[in-house]
């Protein structure tokens, strides 16, 4: 266990933690079987699905990756049986993304892994200072978008996590 140090760069301690919170999502889909990244596509068709067609174009879009690397992906996702393409009547061209049900069951596993995680991360914290955190991480984060002079990308980048 680390103790707090005052003087301690507070960047240096955002990384730490988030590639804790990394490492853990990425062990919990690597023990089912997938990468990290299908397993944050899987969960996002399981909600957006429920809401609007959702295309690779939308994936590519909400997480900031190129075409070719969603495109092996899906192709992988497809094979191992989690998602189907299935066209749409408006537009020969586009393939809409569906979960299949070892789709839905395997993203259904992974949330209550997650889950999981979120309540640990809470679990000696007071209802106040959870809400102090959200508060000084969006400070913080509000300060790094004004460093990078990018406010519009950071704050869909933002918007999508």
């Amino acid at each position: 266990m680390r103790g707090i140090v005052l003087n301690e760069c507070l960047g240096k301690e955002v990384i730490i933690l988030s590639n804790q919170v990394k490492h853990y999502l990425h062990q919990a889909a690597e023990s089912e079987g997938i990468s990290g990244a299908q397993s944050r596509i899987l969960h996002f068709l399981f909600v957006e699905s429920e809401k609007r067609d959702v295309f690779q174009k939308d994936i590519e879009e909400t997480f900031f990756l190129g075409r070719s690397t969603v495109t092996q992906t899906l192709q992988s996702m497809e094979k191992n049986g989690l998602i189907l393409r299935s066209g749409v009547a408006w537009d020969a061209r586009l393939k809409k993304l569906e979960l299949t049900e070892q789709g839905r069951v395997l993203n259904a596993r992974i949330t209550r892994k997650v889950e999981q995680m979120e309540r640990q991360l809470k679990s000696n914290l007071s209802p106040e200072e959870i809400q102090q955190f959200h508060v000084l991480i969006n400070k913080m984060s509000g300060n790094i978008f004004e460093l990078s002079g990018d406010k519009g990308e950071c704050m869909k980048a933002n918007k999508a996590r």
